[in-house]
């Protein structure tokens, strides 16, 4: 059974990906959605819910852009700090 997405998690994710430079947009959108599923489906779920995009953006976005991730999550008023460690 394919992944579904939240509707405020897929929201998040297109607002998230709107706001990347254009050369690494697709290159998060590919990694970012399918850690999000993968992680989904390590909880069992078919639906990806707004920490699974959270952790993943975290996850597979390369160190030097985690603090652009954080004003990102910061400007669409997503709480991250549940999700990350505290760096």
């Amino acid at each position: 059974m394919p992944v579904q997405w939240d509707d405020g998690a897929q929201r998040d994710f297109d607002n998230i990906l709107k706001n990347l430079p254009q050369f690494h947009r697709s290159i998060a959108e590919k990694l970012v959605k399918e850690k999000a599923e993968s992680l989904a489906e390590k909880r069992n779920s078919s639906l990806v819910e707004k920490k699974d995009l959270i952790v993943a953006f975290f996850q597979e976005v390369p160190p030097a852009f985690k603090d652009m991730m954080k004003r990102l999550m910061h400007q669409h008023g997503i709480d991250y700090s549940a999700y990350i460690d505290k760096d």
